[in-house]
């Protein structure tokens, strides 16, 4: 048997322990069961804005190590162009008993020069930034995601997936944006570019059946910046399958049988 409380909340009732329990019990209980078999990584949010010489890293949801991170405010950090690879973090401490009514789980967000990871950090972005050049976002295409200079890269970005790490909404995203502007018959090419416009994280192993499908060579160790070089080719093959993006006023050909 199991059972479940909900608090009454009306003047001049007493908060008991019991309902105080349930209630931690269910705001934490229930995000780390509905992601419980999901890896370490940035479930969703976290989308990077630039302004001036500032980095914004905006609100989102982050798991690491079993705990459910609800980042509910933008994380600002200033850079500086280094022309070196520069790495956007979240650093995450060990819990600090700072008071005896509750335990402290803190993440940062931090600016590193070295590319790896520590078991305690997580990968938001990365970029390399010239002197007297300003950092983008605003890409110009699919491929412009992984230009060496002066732009945000989230090919290695840190997103979590079920069992096996995810690769970042916003590549599979710009992705589909692209794909759909082709003439796109087979069925797998318009599944897959639905479901990556549909904001949800996608398996991995989809993501590699459907690169496997177009003739990439997949082994299953691939990093995700791998799996995003393997996606430039499939779109430059689609690209060039139609003739290049859709126009305006062009009409699908049509078969006629006599």
């Amino acid at each position: 048997m199991f059972t479940i409380i909900y608090p009454i909340f009306e003047r001049g009732r007493i908060m008991k322990k019991e309902l105080l329990l349930a209630m931690r019990d269910y705001s934490f209980g229930m995000a780390r069961l509905q992601f419980d078999d999901w890896t370490d990584g940035i479930i969703s949010g976290c989308n990077i804005s630039i302004q001036d010489m500032q980095l914004t890293v905006e609100p989102g949801v982050i798991k690491f190590n079993k705990f459910i991170y609800m980042m509910t405010e933008p994380q600002h950090i200033r850079y500086e162009p280094t022309e070196q690879t520069t790495v956007v973090k979240i650093r995450f401490s060990t819990f600090e008993a700072t008071s005896t009514d509750y335990l402290r789980y803190c993440g940062k967000i931090v600016l590193d020069d070295n590319t790896e990871l520590a078991e305690n950090e997580l990968e938001v972005c990365r970029f390399k930034l010239k002197q007297g050049s300003r950092l983008r976002n605003d890409y110009t295409g699919f491929e412009d995601i992984q230009t060496e200079f002066d732009t945000v890269n989230l090919a290695h970005a840190t997103w979590a997936g079920l069992e096996r790490p995810g690769i970042a909404l916003p590549i599979l995203r710009q992705f589909a944006r692209e794909a759909l502007e082709c003439w796109l018959t087979e069925p797998w090419d318009i599944s897959f570019c639905n479901q990556c416009m549909s904001g949800e994280t996608i398996h991995r192993s989809v993501l590699e059946a459907y690169v496997k499908a177009h003739g990439e060579w997949i082994t299953g160790g691939e990093q995700n910046i791998d799996l995003y070089n393997m996606l430039v080719n499939i779109l430059d093959k689609l690209k060039r399958n139609a003739g290049g993006p859709r126009q305006a006023g062009r009409k699908r050909p049509s078969i006629i049988v006599d």
